[in-house]
C-alpha cells in the first residue's frame, strides 16, 4: 500500500481470494478423512451391518443440504460452515470410544449432515468470494482437500489403530476453527442483509483494491432482480430449470460412476481381482493418484474450460469401467486370465486419474456459478439432496449387485450408465468458464428475470 496525495492506493490481488479459498476449503479435508476411514477400518463389510455403516455417510447426506438451505440465509455463510466442524468431531469422539457397529452408524451419519450441508454451502461462498478469472480455480480445491484426507487416511490410518486415527483426524477440525474467523463473509450476504459498508470492506479484503464500486453495482442489480427467488422458479422458469436438469446430470455422472462405492470396497475389489500387490500399497498409491490429480484441474479450468475437462472425464472413465467389466466377464465365463490382474489394477488407477480431472470437480463448479443469488440456496439443497440419494443408492447398489450377479454386472453397468450422461453432456452442457453470474444467466436464455431486468435497466439508462 502506497499513499500519492493522500489518498491510499492497493495493487489489486488475487492473494487475498486464495488464501480465503484454501481456508473455506479446509473441511473438506475432514470429509475426505471421513470417506476414507470405512476403507481402512477393520470392520466386515460384506455384511448387512456393514453396508449400512459404509452408507450411513450418504443418509446423513441427505439432511445436511436442508440444514444448509434453512440456515444459509439466516445465519450466514461463515457461521454456518463454522458449525459444520462440530458434527465431526463429535462422529471422531464416537468413533474413538465405539464398540458396536451402531455406534459407528452413528458416527458416520452424524459426520454425513457435516458433509452434505459442506458440500452445498462451500460451492456459493467461493464463488461468492472469488472472482470470475479464478473462481473455477478455487472451486476445484475441494477436490484437492478432499483427496488430501484420502491420502492422509490411506497413509496413516493402514499403520495406527482406529482410536489413535480418530485423534489424528481433530486436527483439521481445530485447525479450521483457529483460522474461520479471519475470513470475510460473503459480500453478496451482507449486501442482501443490507449492510453495504460491511461488503465494501469484505470486497476491500478480499480484491485487495479501495475502488470496487463497479462490482458492488453488478452485485446490487443481480440481488434485487433475484430478491424474490423461491424454489418454486426452479421448475416454473424455463432457463432456472434447464440449470437444474444441467447440476441434476452432472451430479448423476458423478455418482453412478460408482465413485465412493469403488473407494469405499477398494480391497475386497482388489482381492477379487486376485492382486499380487499389497493392498495397503495400492490405497496409498489410489489416494496419491487422486491427489495429484486433482491439482490439474485448478491449473486449466479457467483455462480450458468447464465443459471440455468433464467430457474427457466422463467418457475415459467409461472406458475404464469397461475394461474393469469385461476383465470380470471373462472370470465369470470360466477363462484363467488371473494372470492378467494388472491390466484390471491399471484400470482402476486410471478410473482415479480420470474421474479426479472432472467428475468429482466440475460438478460442484457449475453448482457454484449457474444458479442466480435468490435461488443458489434452494438450488444447491436440491442437488447435493440428489446427490446424496444417488450416493447411498449405489453404495447399497454395489453391494447388493456384487453379491448376487457378480462384478461384472456392476461395472458393466456403471459404463454403460456413464455413457449415456457423456453423450447427454456433450450435447446440452454450455461452457460457462470466466463467466460473471449475469453473463452465465444470458447463457442459459433470455427468458429468465434476471437477464431482462438486468437489459431492461441498462436500456433505460
Amino acid at each position: 500500500m502506497t499513499v500519492e496525495g493522500g489518498t491510499n492506493i492497493m495493487k489489486p490481488s488475487k492473494r487475498s481470494q486464495i488464501i480465503a479459498s484454501l481456508i473455506v476449503n479446509l473441511p473438506l479435508l475432514s470429509c475426505g478423512l471421513s470417506f476414507s476411514w470405512i476403507t481402512v477400518s477393520n470392520l466386515d463389510l460384506n455384511t448387512d451391518k456393514g453396508s449400512w455403516i459404509v452408507t450411513a455417510l450418504s443418509i446423513g447426506a441427505c439432511l445436511g443440504p436442508i440444514l444448509s438451505a434453512l440456515l444459509l440465509d439466516r445465519i450466514g455463510r461463515k457461521w454456518f460452515l463454522y458449525a459444520t466442524t462440530f458434527p465431526f468431531i463429535a462422529s471422531w469422539i464416537l468413533i474413538y470410544i465405539g464398540k458396536k457397529w451402531v455406534e459407528f452408524f452413528v458416527a458416520r451419519f452424524i459426520a454425513g449432515i457435516s458433509i452434505g450441508a459442506i458440500y452445498t454451502m462451500v460451492p456459493v461462498y467461493l464463488g461468492e468470494l472469488t472472482e470470475p478469472r479464478i473462481r473455477g480455480a478455487a472451486g476445484t480445491l475441494m477436490a484437492l482437500f478432499l483427496n488430501i484426507g484420502y491420502i492422509l487416511m490411506f497413509g496413516l490410518g493402514t499403520r495406527l489403530n482406529e482410536k489413535m486415527m480418530a485423534l489424528i483426524s481433530l486436527a483439521p477440525c481445530v485447525a479450521f476453527l483457529l483460522m474461520a474467523p479471519w475470513v470475510p463473509e460473503s459480500p453478496y450476504y451482507y449486501l442482501k442483509k443490507k449492510k453495504e459498508k460491511f461488503a465494501i470492506l469484505a470486497l476491500v479484503w478480499l480484491r485487495r483494491k479501495k475502488d470496487n464500486e463497479d462490482e458492488i453495482k453488478e452485485m446490487n442489480e443481480f440481488i434485487k432482480a433475484e430478491e424474490q427467488g423461491s424454489i418454486k422458479e426452479l421448475y416454473t422458469v424455463p432457463t432456472h430449470r434447464k440449470a437444474l436438469l444441467l447440476v441434476l446430470l452432472l451430479l448423476a455422472g458423478q455418482q453412478l460412476s460408482g465413485y465412493i462405492a469403488i473407494q469405499a470396497y477398494a480391497i475386497t475389489l482388489l482381492q477379487d481381482m486376485h492382486v499380487n500387490i499389497s493392498t495397503n500399497l495400492v490405497l496409498l498409491i489410489m489416494g496419491g493418484i487422486a491427489l495429484v490429480m486433482s491439482l490439474v484441474p485448478a491449473l486449466i479450468v479457467d483455462r480450458i474450460g468447464r465443459k471440455p475437462l468433464f467430457l474427457m472425464s466422463s467418457y475415459s472413465t467409461t472406458l475404464c469401467l469397461l475394461t474393469i467389466g469385461v476383465y470380470f466377464l471373462m472370470i465369470k465365463i470360466g477363462m484363467k486370465i488371473q494372470s492378467y490382474s494388472i491390466i484390471p489394477l491399471v484400470a482402476v488407477l486410471a478410473y482415479l486419474v480420470c474421474a479426479s480431472i472432472g467428475l468429482t470437480v466440475i460438478p460442484a463448479v457449475i453448482i457454484s456459478e449457474i444458479f442466480p443469488i435468490g435461488l443458489k440456496s434452494w438450488a444447491t439443497m436440491f442437488a447435493n439432496v440428489y446427490g446424496s440419494l444417488l450416493g447411498l443408492i449405489v453404495a447399497q447398489v454395489y453391494h447388493l449387485i456384487s453379491q448376487a450377479w457378480g462384478n461384472h454386472v456392476l461395472f458393466l453397468l456403471f459404463a454403460i450408465i456413464e455413457l449415456v450422461i457423456s453423450i447427454l453432456a456433450t450435447i446440452f452442457m454450455p461452457e460457462t468458464a470466466r463467466k460473471s453470474f449475469m453473463d452465465i444467466q444470458k447463457i442459459l436464455g433470455k427468458d429468465n428475470n434476471v437477464a431482462q431486468k438486468a437489459d431492461a435497466e441498462k436500456c433505460d439508462k
